[in-house]
């Protein structure tokens, strides 16, 4: 029985994926150790946190107040380019020039940017001031919320750029990316003359 050929680069498997996204991982572990770096010898040995009396305030309504508008704008964020990542992915397989040009040039807006960040830099904050009792707890506190805003955040802008994807850059032709959008659905949308006889 002769097997069926799957969609995919042969080439691009194994240790080639793990090692093109090992950077995915190492990015938010590197913030994740220079935030507990930076709470160590910053805030910790300056005894800079916030009071024992902020507790409650920041454990019962800011932080899940700031964590829920977080959660809410990042799995917008995700959902939204990862939708348009698979739209693409779709268009190169059908061999679709029209809405692979549609959706060619977008990205995140700004103001999502903005979105997510800001409940981010908030909570990251809030963590590296929150007074722990025990310095293990902190370290770990810490390194967890900083790894997972970012690793949130790198995943994001990654599918927001599909074309650095090794499938993308083998399947979709060169020429498509040289179309000028606005001239193609120009020509498009012009009326078409009537031959007469």
């Amino acid at each position: 029985m002769e097997r069926i050929k799957q969609n995919f680069i042969p080439w691009n498997r194994k240790w080639v994926t793990f090692r093109r996204h090992l950077p995915v991982v190492i990015k938010p572990a590197v913030a994740g150790l220079l935030m507990v770096l930076v709470w160590k010898f910053v805030i910790y040995d300056h005894d800079l946190s916030f009071a024992k009396s902020a507790e409650n305030p920041l454990l019962l309504m800011i932080i899940p107040l700031v964590g829920f508008i977080y959660v809410i704008f990042a799995s917008l964020a995700i959902s939204s380019v990862f939708d348009e990542y698979k739209t693409i992915s779709r268009c190169v397989v059908k061999s679709d020039l029209e809405t692979f040009l549609i959706h060619r040039d977008e990205q995140l807006p700004i103001m999502m940017h903005i979105l997510v960040g800001a409940p981010s830099l908030i909570l990251v904050l809030f963590a590296i001031f929150f007074r722990y009792e025990d310095p293990y707890i902190a370290v770990a506190a810490i390194f967890s919320v900083v790894f997972m805003i970012v690793i949130t955040w790198v995943i994001a802008t990654e599918l927001d750029r599909y074309e650095k994807s090794i499938w993308f850059k083998e399947k979709i032709p060169k020429d498509w990316y040289e179309v000028d959008v606005s001239e193609y659905f120009k020509s498009k949308n012009k009326p078409q003359k009537k031959s007469t006889k």
